[in-house]
């Protein structure tokens, strides 16, 4: 019996790691990512639009830059970024950046509808 729980242990801890439920902390620490959770792509909003994301540093980045239809606006720290946008179609992107402003790999982009 002892032997059929050792080899069901087994399984599962090899299937947990086979799809990415445990990771080793090498790993998960150069992990660097930005998501944009709202708004979400193809929503109507209003001004002022709060742009809600989630950021995993990893080991370089330190915050975010906010590209509105593919220009610089600003640098922030802040969740939510809180802008205010003509009316109108707009692509939002959020990249990854260091703490000496590098923009790394890592962006979310979504585009809204300001009315």
């Amino acid at each position: 019996m002892n032997h059929l729980k050792s080899v069901t242990a087994s399984l599962i801890s090899a299937a947990f790691l086979s799809l990415g439920f445990v990771t080793s902390p090498a790993f998960a620490a150069d992990k660097t990512s930005v998501r944009i959770t709202a708004p979400k792509s193809g929503s109507t909003v209003h001004n002022p639009v709060m742009i809600h994301y989630i950021l995993h540093k990893g080991p370089k980045g330190d915050h975010v830059h906010l590209f509105i239809d593919g220009q610089f606006s600003e640098p922030s720290h802040q969740n939510p970024i809180k802008i205010k946008l003509p009316k109108g179609k707009h692509t939002l992107t959020l990249k990854v950046a260091t703490a000496g402003h590098k923009i790394l790999g890592p962006k979310s982009k979504v585009t809204v509808n300001v009315e």
